[in-house]
């Protein structure tokens, strides 16, 4: 968890002089490269009621939404909007001037804003929900995003430190401004949606690697293995780094996307997409056979949208897919298996939580020798062993002739019996089991019994 950290606002950058172009330091990105032309990742001029000084970046996540930091879009102090937002075209060059305004900004209009119901832009810190949404009037430009990443594949990723890329309209320097995005890969290493600030991730940088201070708004995203853009959230803040002198490790914290769906489906009916479901509800798993079946419930965000239903296992890895509220994975190894379930709109959009249930598949084994007397003859069963269905069970005679069948029982049962042959001898008895698996070896030999 990130805990209490004091993490200063990556924001709001003044632009000063004529021009955010004019300065003369030579460049330095910190490790990063530029982005220019990038279709993911725009520029918002910010107008304050009295100049247009400051600036930040937002996701070009839909054609007509936008995804960027609450302080963004907030008076200082206050929860208040700010008087005007103008957005340049995705990767495009952003001049800026503080008295004229933004020159060159796209003719999309911001139509509407969401930002947490208890969100404040009370401080320089980042504070808690540091995140908005932005509909637009027109389409900005084709998204280079596939979907939201899922809180699985959050909490997978931070775990492995997958890599991930930051982008945004920020500084080169601690004391120079570019006009276009810059962008570095670095590894997601905190993903926690019950932290004191909300739901964050944070991004492991140094000062040698990572995109400084005036990126806030600004994507971070992942390539998945299927080759998808996947946003992880915004940018809001930074603890160090950027500044002169500064060599040490820092954090960038940002707000994953995936767990604001009220906000975020709210701008998406705006637009006219469709909203995106929460991730199922009570997930099940039920090992039968070298199969599991995996149960579900419909999710509570957006069940309408759903269109069906995609069961992963613990690494992500796509196991089968449902219209229903069911699904089996067949042909499983014995062992232990994992499984999620996430729901899809017709975007491909949907939430999923990691895999934490579990679920054994094993095949019958041989059974244990039975115990006999003159009256019984009693045998343990596979109940809890396996995962097959058991059909019957069988007693034989050391010849193989079936002594006793028994198909009517209770499959939690751990013990069964059946009674001693009456006719006059020495026995002595096997058991095994028929299961949907096959049948298992005869068990080995009980002791010797007499019946007069």
């Amino acid at each position: 968890m990130l805990g209490a950290l004091v993490i200063t606002s990556v924001i709001l950058i003044p632009i000063t002089g004529v021009s955010a172009s004019t300065d003369s330091i030579s460049p330095r990105i910190y490790g990063g490269t530029s982005a220019a032309g990038s279709p993911g990742v725009a520029a918002v001029a910010i107008f304050d009621g009295t100049s247009w000084s400051k600036s930040c970046s937002a996701v070009v996540w839909k054609p007509r939404v936008l995804l960027t930091a609450a302080h963004c879009v907030t008076m200082e102090g206050s929860a208040m909007r700010v008087p005007e937002l103008a957005i340049f075209p995705p990767g495009a060059a952003a001049v800026q001037y503080s008295d004229a305004g933004p020159q060159g900004a796209s003719p999309a209009n911001v139509i509407g804003i969401w930002t947490p119901s208890a969100y404040v832009n009370a401080s320089t810190r980042v504070e808690p929900d540091d995140f908005a949404v932005l509909l637009l009037d027109q389409d900005l430009g084709p998204s280079m995003y596939s979907r939201l990443a899922t809180s699985a594949e959050m909490s997978r990723w931070a775990a492995n430190l997958y890599p991930s890329t930051i982008m945004g309209y920020g500084l080169k320097s601690p004391t120079e401004r570019d006009v276009f995005p810059l962008q570095a890969s670095v590894p997601i290493d905190t993903y926690d949606p019950k932290s004191v600030y909300g739901p964050v991730f944070s991004i492991g940088q140094n000062a040698s690697v990572g995109v400084c201070s005036g990126d806030s708004g600004g994507p971070t995203y992942a390539s998945n293995p299927a080759g998808e853009n996947l946003v992880l959230g915004v940018n809001s803040g930074s603890a160090g780094g950027c500044v002169a002198g500064f060599v040490g490790s820092y954090l960038m914290v940002g707000f994953s996307a995936i767990d604001y769906l009220e906000l975020v489906n709210q701008a998406l009916t705006g637009a006219g997409y469709p909203t995106i479901p929460s991730a199922p509800t009570n997930i099940s798993l039920t090992a039968i056979n070298n199969s599991v079946v995996v149960n579900w419930q419909a999710p509570t965000v957006s069940p309408q949208s759903v269109v069906g239903y995609d069961v992963l296992d613990a690494v992500g890895t796509l196991a089968c897919t449902s219209t229903t509220l069911t699904c089996t994975v067949p042909n499983l190894p014995d062992g232990e298996h994992s499984f999620t379930v996430r729901p899809r709109n017709t975007e491909g959009e949907g939430n999923a939580q990691p895999a934490t249930l579990t679920s054994t598949t094993a095949a019958p084994t041989q059974m244990a020798p039975p115990r006999a007397n003159r009256n019984k003859i009693r045998f343990t069963t596979l109940a809890g062993t396996t995962s097959a269905v058991v059909e019957q069970y069988r007693v034989i005679d050391v010849k193989g002739k079936r002594i006793c069948t028994i198909k009517a029982f209770n499959p939690v049962a751990k013990a069964l019996s059946c009674p001693t042959p009456k006719r006059v001898g020495v026995y002595r008895f096997r058991v095994l089991a028929v299961t949907q698996m096959g049948q298992t070896p005869p068990s080995g030999l009980s002791g010797k019994v007499r019946v007069l």
